[in-house]
């Protein structure tokens, strides 16, 4: 298991500087982050506007997409963003310098968390703002019950980062794709854009296994007005606590293997 005794807050604040400053010196990953983000957000309210003027019978439809892609968003963004920090060591070269450096494992997982947070903030504040003027969406709507599903989401989000970033130590370059379709892959069965009771029988109980699916399920629930269910947020937890153990531990697992074998060789320019 990774070691979080006595974390150097020194370095931990250098691997969140060194990351910030990769990105703000990436224009291109700049202009993605608030592009996609706008993307999404316009797509998912205009199909949502278009559903309300055909009358079609179908409660609060701009409340429950436009909710579902903000919410969704932390969680993606939070699990990219982790996972990226390698990737942008990887990519600028610096990979063994970072290997090499009295880094410990906890203290770069904790300043790459910090990198995350930093960048949902901003383009969940983007997204946010075009859902007010552009569709009268606040997340207001959702009232207290904001902070326990963005926390469930986010904890989920950075579960799923570890694990990638645990694949990425163990095979290289070959599990890059895992950062950008891992939540994907994870998002039919999440019931994000709709209730998990469309899902296919054994789809559905597959569903449960997941926080992501009991943070929707319980958006959509207090956005009808009905009380927000506190067993349901115990059960997201209870999974987000599981997943982010397992994570942690295969992170710890595979940064181990790529020291012990010399894979650090594969990110040598």
């Amino acid at each position: 298991m990774i070691d979080t005794t006595a974390l150097n807050r020194r370095r931990v604040r250098g691997v969140y500087r060194r990351l910030l400053l990769e990105l703000l010196n990436n224009k291109s990953e700049l202009f993605e982050i608030v592009a996609w983000a706008l993307l999404d957000l316009l797509a998912w309210g205009l199909l949502a506007s278009f559903i309300e003027q055909g009358e079609v019978a179908l409660p609060l439809p701009i409340a429950f997409l436009i909710g579902s892609a903000l919410l969704w968003a932390v969680m993606f963004r939070f699990q990219i963003g982790s996972s990226f920090s390698f990737l942008y060591e990887a990519w600028s070269g610096n990979a063994l310098a970072m290997l090499a450096s009295p880094v410990r494992p906890i203290e770069y997982f904790v300043g790459a968390i910090g990198f995350s947070l930093t960048v949902t903030v901003v383009q969940l504040s983007v997204m946010a703002g075009v859902a007010w003027f552009g569709f009268g969406f606040t997340l207001s709507s959702l009232g207290p019950a904001i902070v326990p599903f963005f926390g469930i989401l986010a904890l989920f989000g950075l579960a799923m980062s570890l694990t990638v970033l645990g694949l990425i130590f163990r095979y290289g370059h070959g599990a890059n794709m895992l950062a950008w379709t891992l939540s994907g892959l994870l998002q039919p069965l999440s019931a994000v854009y709709y209730p998990v009771a469309i899902l296919p029988g054994w789809a559905q109980a597959a569903a449960q296994a997941l926080p992501t699916t009991h943070a929707f399920e319980g958006m959509r629930a207090v956005l009808a007005g009905q009380p927000l269910s506190m067993s349901r947020l115990g059960v997201a937890f209870g999974l987000d606590l599981v997943y982010l153990a397992l994570g942690a531990w295969y992170a710890s697992a595979g940064l181990r293997v790529l020291r012990a074998r010399g894979y650090a060789t594969r990110y040598a320019y």
